[in-house]
């Protein structure tokens, strides 16, 4: 036995691992304890013997193989040991393990009865001390760490470790803020790749005239207005690295077949060229829309949308992880309090005001609240005591609460406001940028798409992506 199946071996809950067919490689002593099985018997089964001779009538396993995703089930399972007890109740975690290519290597997984939950939480509770743990934070800067408090949260963290060391296709799917490109970058910085720059290419934001040049580059001459030496297209960029298509959703159908060829032949040419050029990258894919729907509508290719989906992230939007909206809050407010050399907190107030909120933008959206709150709040305390009222369009504190603190009986609300901007140093530049940002973001919220923004407000497309990335929108 080798020191890791004997550390195994005396874990009291049961532990069983699977090959890529569904036959058992490995069990430890709590498992065949809870079966009444011989060793040697269970090491012979398959899971699939358990569904054809009826013992079971859903193999979680099944489901791993079939869906790719880790499986949380109960399970009855026939008592053999006690006399007068017919079933008793498991709970099983199954955990995929996946291969270069995406596909399940092996199965892990743990078995606990209910039992013995029962009596763990009784020690637990018996014991008088308890520990401390803060929420997994991973750093890649101070804006773009993960925060994940939430359960749902650690299963995509835990995912997006286990695919980073082999070189599937990943899709990430998610609303519209919920950090699909953080976890890209993630992805990229735990893989082999992390020492070459990984190259993005938002999908949305060129016109689709440009985006077959961007992505595959061109040779001189290839079209008017070309550079006299060519240009190397983004793809090529990423030789060595990860190419990272955020909003792959956007592409146009055309060249959702050339993109399709250079994933699955690894080769590319550039715009005017017979030449064929190999590059070696790693796909990550992020869409904000359902892209097994766009297929049904004939809006995005069956084929390219399956070749991108063999390893699934599914984020989960902020409304649905309540667990991570607190410490995302105080992480954005040490940064942006930094940033501006501020120093600021949330009121108890605030935060339950947070907390009741569904922050419809995710963590984009809330980002952007903390940024607001401390760059336009007047003092060192941060009171708000209903949020959605706040970004519906009033100042961070109410006119009114300004008039009173002035207490002067003859400053207008806005006068009053600007006195207390003035007394926390808040310059113009500071001032015209945030107002800015809040027109901008509102126009981006009711026109979607870049081109009829830049019409509504009076300038080009070029000027509001240039703001947009400015602002993180």
């Amino acid at each position: 036995m080798s020191f890791y199946e004997m550390i195994l071996d005396n874990i009291s809950h049961g532990i069983y691992v699977l090959d890529d067919v569904g036959n058992y490689l490995f069990v430890n002593s709590a498992y065949l304890q809870l079966l009444n099985m011989p060793k040697s018997t269970l090491l012979g089964y398959n899971v699939y013997e358990f569904l054809r001779t009826k013992q079971i009538n859903i193999s979680i396993a099944d489901i791993v193989y079939r869906e790719k995703r880790r499986v949380v089930m109960f399970q009855d399972v026939y008592d053999t040991q006690k006399y007068g007890r017919k079933t008793f109740r498991l709970l099983v975690e199954s955990v995929p393990v996946f291969n270069n290519e995406g596909k399940v290597q092996n199965i892990i997984s743990t078995v606990r009865t209910l039992d013995a939950m029962e009596v763990l939480y009784s020690e637990a509770s018996d014991n008088k001390t308890i520990t401390q743990l803060t929420p997994l934070e991973t750093k890649m800067g101070d804006q773009d760490a993960i925060i994940a408090a939430s359960p749902s949260m650690r299963d995509v963290l835990s995912v997006a470790t286990i695919v980073a060391t082999v070189d599937s296709a990943i899709l990430i799917s998610g609303e519209s803020g919920t950090g699909k490109e953080v976890i890209a970058h993630y992805i990229h910085q735990q893989s082999p790749r992390k020492d070459h720059k990984m190259v993005i290419i938002n999908c949305a934001s060129l016109p689709a005239s440009l985006l077959e040049a961007e992505l595959f580059g061109y040779e001189k001459g290839a079209f008017t207005g070309a550079l006299p030496g060519g240009k190397k297209g983004l793809i090529e960029e990423a030789n060595k690295s990860s190419l990272f298509l955020d909003e792959v959703n956007s592409l146009p159908l055309d060249l959702q077949g050339k993109l399709l060829r250079a994933i699955e032949s690894k080769t590319i040419q550039r715009v005017g060229s017979t030449k064929t050029i190999e590059v070696d990258f790693r796909l990550i894919a992020a869409t904000n829309e359902n892209l097994a729907n766009l297929v049904k509508e004939k809006r995005f290719r069956a084929d390219l949308y399956y070749r991108l989906d063999v390893i699934p992230i599914l984020l989960p939007p902020l409304r649905d992880r309540k667990e991570d909206i607190i410490p995302l809050a105080n992480h954005f407010l040490y940064y942006f309090c930094k940033k501006h050399n501020k120093s600021k907190a949330f009121t108890q107030n605030t935060l339950s005001s947070m907390m009741r909120y569904d922050w419809p933008g995710n963590v984009r959206h809330l980002k952007n609240f903390v940024e607001r709150s401390v760059v336009v709040s007047i003092g060192e305390e941060i009171e708000i005591s209903d949020v959605e009222h706040v970004i519906g369009g009033r100042s961070i504190r109410s006119e009114q609460t300004n008039y009173n603190r002035l207490n002067t009986g003859n400053a207008r609300p806005s006068e009053s406001r600007f006195f207390h901007l003035l007394e926390d140093g808040v310059s113009l530049d500071e001032y015209m940028e945030q107002c800015e940002k809040d027109y901008l973001a509102f126009a981006l919220k009711k026109y979607t798409n870049t081109y009829k923004t830049a019409e509504a407000l009076g300038t080009t497309q070029s000027t509001i992506m240039r703001r947009k990335k400015k602002y993180s929108l």
